[in-house]
């Protein structure tokens, strides 16, 4: 297990009593998690700077860019995924800028007909980066996994319903987090997308973050079958009565498109395995 994952050294629990939550789409302006520049995810610890490049142990790092003012990966062959209420725009891949093809623009559906909160588009040039894995099956509950986004990052400690936690606060930047897959939902509930959700908590993970403003269209890896795999993208967050606006409190989740429901038609689209 890579190193970020372990838990630390001292147990600190709290007693969250969920009653009802807000789902909150990452891109809205106002009680959302997308608009602004470019600090991604509130991460719980206090080290600043630490998770602004690379892991040592990398995911996709590079793969993973700013689109129009939120984030979108990409997959190899030129094509992009992203949220689809993120929607299509050039991006920007460490530090290079591609044109998107707006003619190329491919929505997910779901087996029934709907479409999902994911949205496929080409670039270009073709960037010279390694095409990334998509999950075959999706990653168990309690699953190590690392989140990286373009969004606001950690400001204040706040509180507000009973509840701790911090403020967003910008500039938005690139950054990674790491949680534990939390709970299923498979129901198309979030978005119409079968996804799965992450549960932010005290000292969970060395690197414990949670999604803010921006970080719709991130990508989510889990290390499966001694490999990195793309097995996640950033939707959305929920809101606790009484949680301050703009603001990441324990006990919230962030949602997460479940990619090995929908491999077989990313992959009828791009053709990248």
């Amino acid at each position: 297990m890579p190193p970020w994952h372990r838990r630390r050294s001292f147990d600190i629990s709290v007693t969250i009593k969920i009653r009802f939550r807000r789902v909150i789409a990452l891109n809205l302006a106002v009680v959302v998690l997308a608009a602004g520049g470019a600090t991604g995810l509130v991460v719980e610890h206090e080290v600043d700077g630490l998770d602004l490049q690379a892991p040592a142990d990398d995911p996709g790092w590079a793969n993973v860019g700013v689109c129009n003012a939120w984030t979108a990966v990409y997959l190899g062959r030129g094509w992009v995924l992203t949220a689809a209420h993120v929607g299509v725009s050039n991006i920007e891949l460490e530090g290079t800028k591609y044109a998107a093809d707006f003619h190329s623009t491919q929505r997910v559906f779901n087996p029934d007909g709907t479409a999902a909160d994911l949205l496929l588009f080409r670039i270009k040039p073709v960037p010279d980066l390694p095409s990334l894995e998509i999950a075959a099956e999706s990653p168990p509950i309690g699953t190590p996994i690392v989140l990286v986004g373009s969004g606001l990052g950690r400001g204040e400690r706040t509180s507000g319903g009973g509840r701790v936690g911090f403020n967003w606060q910008a500039p938005s930047i690139k950054r990674w987090g790491t949680s534990l897959v939390h709970e299923y939902r498979h129901d198309q509930s979030v978005g119409f997308t079968d996804a799965f959700a992450t549960r932010f908590s005290i000292a969970k993970t060395a690197h414990e973050a949670h999604a803010a403003q921006g970080d719709s269209g991130g990508a989510v890896f889990a290390h499966l079958d001694g490999r990195w795999q793309l097995v996640g993208i950033i939707m959305a967050v929920d809101s606790h009565p009484g949680q301050p606006a703009r603001s990441a409190v324990y006990g919230n989740r962030t949602f997460i498109a479940d990619l090995a429901r929908y491999r077989q038609f990313i992959f009828g689209i791009t053709d990248v395995p």
